[in-house]
């Protein structure tokens, strides 16, 4: 469509082309949209603010703590056995082969004179002795003295020990020495003490331990 103008006479009038203010028109009208739609979305989504957050991890250090150790130390110290020493008999009272039958440390025992010299022997002829009135082999008591072996005979199983050769197994089933007493002998007086065993008593596994010291023992 071509619009005339009247304006200017003398003047050719030139149409007015409307497709050209169309345009005109719808850029302008575009540009608005596009400022207000930049306005209105801004407000309708605002920029995602972004902050920047550090982080601070502990630091673990490994402290070195002292530690004390204990060490106990185990030391093995041997203790002497220490017998009493007891009067078991008197040197003039002693009969050659009539046994002494009585108890030392609360331990049975024999004293003996045998009537010839004997291993660990007191008295003028080393003739007196004492053992252990318990057989080695299975504790069996008393125990009989035989004056013609001058050995003391067990009469449960028959084991028999020569009292001069430090109480020896002779026959029968033991397998160790009967356990003699060692003795002391006074000269003056003729007494004859009890100091010790010279190996285990049948049945016990320290002779000091389990055994009861006697109220009569003396010391010289």
């Amino acid at each position: 469509m071509i619009i005339m103008s009247d304006k200017g006479e003398g003047k050719k009038k030139e149409p007015i082309d409307s497709n050209r203010r169309a345009i005109v028109v719808g850029v302008a009208g575009a540009i608005a949209g596009i400022a207000a739609g930049t306005v209105i979305g801004g407000n309708l989504f605002p920029k995602t603010i972004t902050h920047q957050i550090t982080e601070v991890q502990p630091e673990v250090k490994e402290v070195q703590v002292p530690v004390t150790k204990t060490v106990t130390q185990t030391i093995t110290k041997e203790v002497p056995e220490v017998y009493p020493k007891v009067m078991v008999a008197n040197y003039n009272q002693l009969t050659v082969g009539k046994p002494v039958i009585t108890t030392y440390m609360n331990y049975p025992i024999v004293v003996v004179r045998t009537g010839k010299p004997s291993m660990n022997g007191v008295g003028p002829n080393n003739d007196v002795v004492a053992f252990s009135n318990v057989c080695a082999h299975m504790g069996y008591q008393p125990l009989l003295y035989d004056p013609t072996t001058a050995c003391l005979v067990c009469p449960q199983h028959y084991s028999q020990y020569d009292l001069t050769r430090s109480g020896m197994q002779v026959i029968g089933h033991p397998n160790q020495y009967l356990a003699q007493v060692y003795l002391e002998y006074d000269e003056s007086t003729g007494n004859i003490y009890a100091i010790g065993f010279n190996r285990l008593v049948y049945g016990a596994y320290n002779n000091v331990l389990q055994g009861v010291s006697s109220s009569s023992s003396s010391s010289s």
